[in-house]
């Protein structure tokens, strides 16, 4: 494996940020210019590396021949913010640009990928859904899949966080169809099938937002998406975040993990 931790200078946010990126430069079966992404999206709170410290993505990815981006984004639902920075803007444009100039990986669309937990999840889920030219799958762990739902416990919320809040959505609190997943899976799903991107959605039955998850769930049931639901008894934490993240890579490269073994003799 390679890996690098700093930061990159982003035009979009007009600073340096954040990023995480984990190469499978080991793997002779992977060439260098068609090595498939995953962008990995960190939750509420946390930062670019927490998935390398709290998970055995690094393993995983390395099995799978598979690159790893992990950007930082603040606390920002992965935004253009209405008060701040251009976070959704960053992430689906300038950063896929710099991650093939920097680390040659494949600029092909059904090589890229997004997956993320909690409102990394729901970032996840946002950024394939808006932008299913750019990604060919999505997966969301735990997320925070309604936003509106989200929006009425922030109305009722501390000043503090109400204020970061209208930061990220705006003073009243009004979330745009851009920003609703539930507005964006029935809107790209009058596109050819050929053009959606595959769907899978992991959450623990005691987590606290499991409601979140199964009524994103019947919605998208109903749809015509290359969809993927799993669900088992766990909370809010790292270890149902690790599992998850092995079903989403077989999710998104079925078989591939035995063929790299295979082409490699072992």
């Amino acid at each position: 494996m390679a890996f690098f931790k700093g930061s990159i200078r982003s035009q979009t946010l007009g600073m340096d940020t954040g990023l995480t990126v984990v190469l499978p430069f080991d793997r002779a079966a992977v060439p260098e210019t068609e090595c498939p992404a995953i962008y990995l999206l960190h939750g509420h709170g946390e930062n670019a590396d927490v998935w390398t410290r709290m998970t055995s993505a690094e393993r995983y990815a390395n099995a799978y021949g598979v690159a790893l981006v992990m950007p930082e984004v603040q606390r920002s639902f992965y935004t253009d913010m209405a008060m701040g920075l251009s976070y959704f803007t960053y992430v689906t444009e300038e950063l896929p640009a710099a991650c093939q100039r920097l680390f040659h990986l494949s600029s092909r669309r059904e090589n890229r990928f997004v997956a993320g937990l909690s409102m990394g999840g729901y970032g996840a889920l946002k950024l394939g859904l808006r932008r299913p030219d750019l990604f060919a799958g999505c997966a969301g762990f735990s997320g925070c899949l309604d936003i509106e739902a989200l929006r009425a416990t922030l109305a009722q919320a501390d000043p503090g966080l109400q204020g970061e809040a209208k930061a990220i959505f705006g003073e009243d609190l009004v979330i745009k169809p851009e920003d609703n997943l539930f507005y964006l899976v029935e809107k790209t799903a009058l596109l050819p099938k050929a053009q959606l991107p595959k769907v899978m959605v992991t959450c623990g039955t005691e987590d606290f937002l499991y409601s979140h998850n199964t009524r994103f769930r019947d919605t998208i049931q109903a749809l015509p998406y290359e969809f993927t639901y799993r669900e088992w008894p766990g909370t809010h934490e790292w270890g149902f975040w690790d599992r998850s993240l092995q079903y989403a890579l077989e999710f998104f490269f079925p078989g591939r993990r035995e063929a790299l073994r295979s082409a490699e003799g072992r």
